[in-house]
């Protein structure tokens, strides 16, 4: 493999299945960038993200700042040849976007320019959509704008959920930058613009939107399900208690009595 300076930023399972794939392949990983650890529970135990756990197993330093707009010195200090993010959590400061010499590549969840934004898979369940994909992208100052060099089509089935989905992005990404990793650091990569005409946003999915409205055509209630799926879940008042709803079919045939308990 390549000889460069590489810093990997992400946090959850998904950017942990793209880590573990590059580690895998043989690319070497200078410094990893993860959210901070988390307490849950009643004792307040101390959770590592996917992201960390990875390079604790590879015995890789693991920099959890809790803001990285004013503290990424570190990085800096790396002289780093390239960055590698997928679903990191914070937005990346300009002087560190570039910094390295390959630049800031980013794994985007969504087939932009549709769906820029922190939920791109939930929103294309949501919204029924039969397929999705990876995008592979430059960084740039404003989020998810810069110009893509090459896109993972993923299929979307009518049983799968956020959950499934995920997955499949996981894998869909771990072969993007696999294929194109030594593409990047040959200074020949071609990133194409995205057109701004046809820019869809997929805003984070708010506490409102995770309760179910009945009155909702059924498909889109199946959707919202689905896109919601396992986590964090949507959810209906039955008999004023919040009752969360993970899988659904549906059934065209009306039933007699709905939501009796």
């Amino acid at each position: 493999m390549l000889d460069i300076r590489c810093v990997f930023m992400g946090t959850p399972q998904i950017a942990a299945t793209v880590l573990s794939s590059m580690l895998e392949a043989g690319i070497k990983i200078n410094l990893v960038v993860s959210q901070p650890d988390k307490k849950v529970g009643r004792k307040q135990k101390i959770v590592y993200s996917p992201v960390k756990q990875v390079a604790v197993d590879h015995e890789i330093e693991c920099f959890q700042p809790v803001r990285i707009k004013e503290d990424h010195q570190r990085i800096l200090d790396l002289k780093p040849d390239l960055i590698v993010t997928c679903a990191y959590g914070q937005i990346i400061p300009e002087d560190l976007l570039n910094a390295p010499r390959f630049g800031c590549v980013n794994l985007h969840g969504s087939i932009l320019p549709k769906y820029r934004g922190g939920a791109p898979i939930q929103r294309a369940i949501w919204n029924g959509d039969k397929e999705s994909g990876m995008s592979l992208m430059k960084m740039a100052k404003r989020m998810d704008a810069g110009p893509v060099l090459a896109i993972e089509k993923v299929k979307i089935e009518s049983q799968d959920n956020s959950t499934s989905v995920f997955e499949k992005m996981g894998l869909a990404a771990s072969k993007l930058i696999l294929d194109n990793f030594e593409l990047i650091c040959s200074d020949q990569a071609h990133y194409v613009e995205q057109d701004e005409d046809k820019v869809v946003f997929a805003p984070v999915i708010t506490k409102q939107e995770e309760k179910i409205d009945f009155s909702k055509d059924d498909i889109e209630i199946l959707n919202q399900i689905r896109a919601l799926s396992f986590t964090p879940g949507a959810y209906g008042l039955i008999k004023n208690k919040k009752l969360k709803l993970l899988e659904a079919t549906y059934q065209k045939e009306p039933v007699k009595q709905p939501l009796e308990f």
